[in-house]
């Protein structure tokens, strides 16, 4: 996932794509660097989704912006609208299904 450090690189991102993660992340934040491994591994699958890593910490009137107050916070937008929004407790093969239900859809 590319770092994004402002509002504009994050809409663009969002506004530039189909489907598009934006995977908020913090320093003190052990959890954060391996699920966001595992996502990685997931969007791999859907090579027409696009992410971006914020760190919220760094961020924080972008985290506000986007109503992320504990990290790591995986948001998925589908044409430009937050479609899923997951947080510290994620079941990976759920969100897997998830995603790939929506890509599905929009790209077959």
């Amino acid at each position: 996932m590319n770092k994004l450090h402002n509002e504009k690189e994050i809409e663009e991102l969002i506004k530039n794509n189909a489907m598009a993660v934006v995977y908020f992340t913090g320093n003190s934040c052990s959890a954060c660097e391996v699920i966001k491994v595992k996502i990685e591994e997931i969007l791999k699958r859907f090579p027409r989704i696009l992410g971006g890593e914020v760190n919220g910490e760094e961020n924080i009137s972008l985290a506000i912006k986007y109503d992320v107050y504990s990290v790591p916070v995986f948001i998925l937008f589908i044409e430009g609208r937050e479609s899923i929004r997951i947080g510290r407790n994620v079941d990976l093969l759920d969100l897997e299904k998830s995603i790939g239900r929506y890509y599905h859809m929009l790209f077959n």
